[in-house]
């Protein structure tokens, strides 16, 4: 069996991390690799003062995972992926690193690439989270449009309860 790589993707609080730790049970879940940078000890000082070196970070652990994935022959569900840097680099107004565009092209998901909407409803701040609500949705649209822009087709999640996004995932893959 080869390994089928797929992505939940969108703005931040849109309930990926939730539905991902949800998903623990019915499918192997790599984690955000932006939440475990900040973990670090200079994580979100390095965010502030150095974003392209926090996003350079990241791309490092995202590729550790992609490839631990790949060995392993199972499906996975990444929460987030290679694109979603570069939204977020794009969004700032950042160059996008030839490290990160060419990771990009050559290292591809096989799976589906879902996506998580803006949805006031659940939308909270914590202290990784601080971007308020309309950057929220300026950040969906950077991570789509950069999703898109490597040819990826995006499956939408519906706005509905955790155990319904996880049937509707499960079914997609399925």
């Amino acid at each position: 069996m080869l390994s089928t790589l797929s992505v939940i993707t969108g703005g931040p609080g849109a309930g990926k991390t939730s539905l991902c730790n949800l998903m623990a049970d019915r499918i192997a879940i790599k984690s955000e690799s932006g939440r475990a940078v900040l973990s670090e000890s200079n994580g979100h000082e390095l965010r502030t003062q150095n974003p392209a070196a926090y996003a350079m970070a990241i791309l490092d652990l995202d590729i550790q995972k992609y490839e631990d994935a790949l060995s392993r022959n199972r499906p996975w569900l990444f929460d987030r992926g290679f694109a979603d840097n570069v939204g977020f680099l794009n969004l700032m107004g950042l160059p996008v690193p030839t490290k990160l565009d060419k990771t990009c092209h050559e290292r591809r998901y096989s799976g589906s690439i879902f996506v998580a909407r803006p949805w006031k409803h659940i939308y909270q701040t914590d202290a990784d989270r601080t971007q308020n609500w309309q950057e929220a949705k300026e950040t969906y649209q950077a991570v789509t449009a950069a999703w898109e822009h490597y040819g990826y087709t995006l499956i939408e999640l519906p706005n509905a309860s955790l155990d319904d996004r996880a049937s509707f995932v499960t079914r997609q893959l399925a």
